[in-house]
């Protein structure tokens, strides 16, 4: 039974990462006659990657808190992380191309380093805060632009599920910009692929997404009051029943 389940998990895994390169090659291509890498990172994300993925790792996605959204004022998401598959989750359950802002070896990953950097997701360098910085304040360039970015501010996934501490980075770029701050929390992903396995177990993963945190809410606090306050507030949704 275990070798058959290995089996299945390996088809599973390579259709995955057969479809993630196509998918990456079709977003280039997009990208190469719209010049939008929002609208592509939004079509990818809702109708072409993320629903196949999520069909071949048999994950059903389940949505929350929709109303708390405003599409049309830019802001940094803010979410935990746990598995792969959040950004996946993300990109299908919110209904706009937000611009991730990831680790830079994520840049050397073959069609899928191509098609974020073409697009215009933003790459940062974890082991060198003044480098970091620099990225953080091009992705509040992007929000002056118009464009709404996602960070995960504990800045690598979880091992055992549990909220880490939020790093301050984000939150300065809030406070210097005036930006409001979108709370979202995904769920049962780390049960569905952990961390340090690639066996993709079938279940349901949810997306809550919180009340916007007014930029003018963080205004009185330091960075790191600012961080506490965010954790909070994805703490609550992933402990709201």
């Amino acid at each position: 039974m275990k070798v058959l389940q290995f089996i299945f998990s390996c088809i599973q895994v390579t259709l995955i990462l057969f479809w993630t390169a196509v998918s990456a090659l079709v977003g280039m291509l997009l990208m190469l006659i719209t010049f939008n890498g929002q609208w592509v990172h939004y079509f990818e994300g809702r109708y072409f990657f993320s629903p196949v993925v999520l069909f071949l790792a048999r994950v059903q996605l389940k949505v929350s808190g929709l109303e708390n959204l405003n599409l049309h004022k830019p802001s940094i998401y803010v979410s935990n992380h746990v598995s792969h598959l959040d950004v996946v989750c993300i990109a299908k359950a919110i209904p706009i191309g937000l611009f991730y802002i990831a680790k830079k070896e994520l840049k050397r990953v073959p069609f899928m380093g191509q098609y974020m950097t073409l697009i215009g997701h933003i790459f940062i360098d974890r082991k060198n805060r003044e480098q970091a910085m620099i990225s953080m304040r091009k992705a509040a360039e992007l929000i002056n632009q118009g464009k709404s970015v996602i960070t995960f501010p504990e800045g690598t996934r979880s091992r055992d599920g549990r909220l880490s501490i939020f790093k301050k980075g984000t939150f300065v770029i809030a406070k210097e910009g005036a930006i409001d701050i979108q709370p979202i929390a995904v769920l049962n992903a780390e049960n569905i692929l952990t961390r340090d396995s690639f066996t993709i177990r079938p279940g349901v993963i949810e997306v809550r997404i919180g009340k916007r945190i007014e930029a003018n809410e963080l205004a009185g606090l330091s960075s790191e009051e600012a961080a506490t306050l965010v954790r909070e507030r994805v703490q609550q949704l992933l402990q709201h029943s």
